[in-house]
């Protein structure tokens, strides 16, 4: 009787906020072999399934196909690594079935399954090297490099900013040296010094940045943006100049920008042949500039700043991306925040000598990311839509790969790459040759019934393997033994999960032991304790002003957004919100109405609840102000009013005032303007700058300091404000470019992330 196992791929509803691992399809082999499967939705990440054998005598599970969430194609193309919610795993490109990491925690190996974004660590390009993250809190970690041959494992760096979109580290294209950041400075590392004498980190510091003030270059240099200074830096000079750094450029002057670059919200590329730099400004604007040699006067170059181009990008744009082929062509993009769609798409052609030269729009496919062939004749898009091969230089589409939703892709040669789609991992050879490397997921699985080969279904066709060679392609009637959880030996069952994030468990019945025991260690990955009884203090409004939801019953929590005047960070936050599928509440104020329209209707378009920060980011409590009930009402009305006239919609009656200054007065006065006063219990102090701790006593936080604080004092029922915009008082980084470092740390505990009208529902 032949047996299908049916995947969903479950789409991440607004209010779908738990990763969710459930098993299913247990088969037992009269040898003791077990076939499974484990299916994962996991909010920012795509929902995915796996297949696995294990073998019960030995208790040890091995995973049969790879969801190619991520592909990185090393040591020059001979060999492929796969990255998703399961771990890590690798084959050659002759193809095989997957083997774990040595010494990088996968699932197969008693790790959690990975929530959230998967980027958790960095392989350097020869695949003998891997860069992780060992989390030691939600916000922190430590840097260790791993030695995959051995698993030995080396500590780099303490106390890292645990990774959110980008990991702190970036490898050389030779694998001896990477660069990482900590605590807004950047550090180089050289393999070179694993055998000889240790050097303090002092010693190795570069300068101030993030991660992304770096970009390597061909011929082993690297470019580091400090301020409004570019730097190219040789990486065998690190060590030399790094000990000079408090009065010794890091390297030699490339070019000076018009604009201070801040890492917080800027980008850079840098030509493949060092030419010339491309820069983003705040996601809101993008500069091409050439570089200087040495012979050329820095001012002679910044002085005709004028004359070269620049674009303006659409305000709702998320992400930005592009291609730049040696001879000066640059095709750049960018993907919406409020769906999968493109946001824009220019060319620009530099090949010639003069100018003038511009952005010229065009079209492109549904594509999450491209990449050019290693000569630049060629590039291949993919996305949601499928996976296609353009030519370059005219941007023309030349071959359809697959109309199949395509993760990822790379080039082995100028005719040869590897794709991964959700069915298959495969090389595609120009014009038109498939050799499938590994599975992705299959639609049906199951033992041969005589020979006890594991068979799987995946595209309408079969695959066989005997669980160590590559899946071979299976032709005629295939025999699928019925399906069976008991042998002499064991007997195996589902046994459902009261908590966590595991919906059920396999659980093994020794016949030889009469032992019972789960297949998997899960120790540590419940959900926090949270009580069943109301407190009878409890309070969840005081004085007309709601502060906090239930403290029992439930994990709910909000996050709440204050939009005051400043546009970074939201269309990032939006972003991130819909990967996760969550719905919050944003509080915008009416100088943000009334300075970006765009964004305000992107807001308001977003799903999300939408309240009042009042007409204007004023001090309610400063005296030279005559603040009464009518000057609360008119600014409330007039908020509604601006809001209105931008948007088509009405707000909703919840609101806060500007720095959450309250009074009675205040209170009472949008009461009866038929408003809610929305307070908080927790104050991250992401507002706080450096120059504001200068002036009050109260203690400036890094991102990751906040997210600890916040994971260690929030409770069910807790309101966690966080305000986007840069901080003109001078901030190192942002809480809300750590939005998903938060939201996993809170998906974790078990936490659900909802609006304040059902925070306040729930409360009744």
């Amino acid at each position: 009787m032949n047996r299908v196992f049916t995947i969903v791929l479950f789409l991440i509803s607004l209010t779908s906020l738990n990763a969710d691992i459930a098993f299913e399809g247990l088969d037992l082999y009269s040898d003791g072999r077990l076939l499974y499967s484990a299916q994962v939705s996991n909010p920012g990440s795509n929902t995915q399934k796996s297949l696995f054998i294990a073998d019960l005598d030995k208790n040890k599970s091995r995973i049969l196909t790879a969801f190619p969430e991520k592909l990185d194609i090393l040591d020059n193309g001979k060999i492929i690594q796969i990255r998703n919610s399961f771990g890590a795993y690798r084959f050659p490109i002759s193809g095989g079935l997957p083997l774990s990491v040595t010494g990088f925690p996968g699932f197969t190996d008693g790790a959690p399954v990975q929530f959230g974004q998967v980027e958790a660590m960095a392989p350097s390009p020869d695949g003998k090297w891997i860069l992780y993250i060992e989390p030691v809190s939600a916000g922190y970690g430590n840097l260790v490099l791993i030695e995959v041959s051995t698993g030995k494992r080396f500590p780099v760096s303490s106390r890292i900013e645990r990774p959110g979109r980008n990991f702190p580290a970036q490898w050389s294209r030779d694998s001896r040296v990477f660069i990482y950041s900590k605590e807004g400075k950047l550090y180089y590392f050289s393999i070179a010094t694993l055998s000889s004498v240790s050097v303090d980190e002092q010693f190795k510091i570069i300068g101030n940045g993030l991660i992304n003030s770096v970009y390597w270059g061909p011929q082993g240099d690297f470019f580091y943006v400090n301020g409004r200074t570019i730097y190219r830096v040789r990486s065998t000079e690190l060590f030399t100049r790094s000990l000079y750094t408090s009065f010794l450029d890091i390297g030699q002057v490339a070019g000076i920008l018009p604009f201070t670059f801040d890492p917080s919200f800027d980008l850079f590329w840098i030509h493949p042949s060092s030419k010339a730099i491309i820069v983003s400004k705040s996601g809101q604007s993008v500069f091409y500039f050439p570089l200087i040699d040495g012979t050329n006067a820095v001012s002679s170059q910044t002085g005709q700043s004028s004359i070269y181009p620049y674009l303006v990008l659409p305000s709702l744009c998320s992400d930005i991306k592009l291609l730049w082929s040696a001879d000066g062509i640059v095709t750049i993009w960018g993907l919406r925040s409020d769906n999968n769609d493109i946001a824009f798409a220019y060319r620009l052609d530099v090949s010639k000598d003069q100018g003038p030269y511009s952005f010229v729009p065009v079209t492109l496919p549904s594509i999450s990311d491209a990449l050019l062939s290693p000569d630049g004749s060629k590039a291949v898009l993919w996305g949601n839509a499928g996976s296609f091969i353009y030519s370059y230089r005219d941007w023309k589409p030349t071959q359809t790969i697959t109309k199949t939703k395509t993760l990822s892709a790379g080039w082995l040669n100028n005719d040869e790459l590897v794709i991964g789609d959700i069915q298959f991992i495969y090389v595609f050879k120009l014009p038109n040759n498939r050799t499938i490397l590994g599975l992705s997921q299959v639609d049906a699985y199951g033992f041969e019934d005589k020979s006890g080969t594991i068979l799987a279904k995946t595209d309408n066709s079969w695959f066989s393997t005997d669980g160590n060679l590559i899946w071979s392609p299976r032709s005629g009637k295939v025999d699928l033994r019925p399906l069976s959880v008991s042998s002499d030996r064991f007997r195996v069952y589902l046994e459902i999960q009261g908590g966590g994030p595991y919906r059920n468990l396999p659980m093994i019945r020794s016949m030889d032991g009469m032992t019972t025991r789960p297949l998997l260690n899960i120790d540590g990955l419940q959900y926090e304790t949270i009580s069943n009884i109301p407190l009878k203090d409890e309070v969840t409004s005081r004085d007309g002003v709601f502060n906090n939801g239930k403290r029992y019953g439930s994990r709910s929590i909000s996050l709440t957004f204050d939009v005051i005047d400043a546009p970074e960070g939201l269309t990032t936050v939006l972003d991130c919100l819909k990967r996760y599928g969550i719905r919050v509440t944003f509080f915008v104020n009416g100088e943000f109405i009334r300075r970006y329209a765009d964004l305000t209707r992107l807001l308001s378009n977003s799903g999300h609840e939408i309240g009042s920060l009042f007409y204007a980011p004023i001090d309610l409590s400063d005296t030279r102000y005559r603040v009464d009930a009518q000057f609360i009402i008119r600014g409330l009305a007039r908020n509604e009013d601006e809001y209105y006239r931008t948007t088509g919609k009405e707000l909703s009656a919840l609101w806060h005032a500007p720095y959450y200054v309250l009074s009675p007065e205040l209170i009472a006065a949008a009461a009866a303007a038929g408003y809610k006063t929305v307070g908080r219990d927790i104050d991250p102090l992401d507002w706080l700058g450096k120059t504001d701790v200068r002036r009050s006593f109260v203690p400036y936080r890094t991102a990751s300091e906040m997210i600890d604080q916040i994971i260690q004092t929030k409770k069910p029922g807790s309101i966690i404000p966080i305000r986007i915009g840069a901080n003109e008082n001078v901030r190192g980084d942002y809480l809300f470019n750590q939005l998903d470092v938060l939201l996993d740390a809170l998906l974790r505990a078990g936490y659900q992330i909802v609006p304040i009208s059902t925070l306040m529902e729930q409360a009744k």
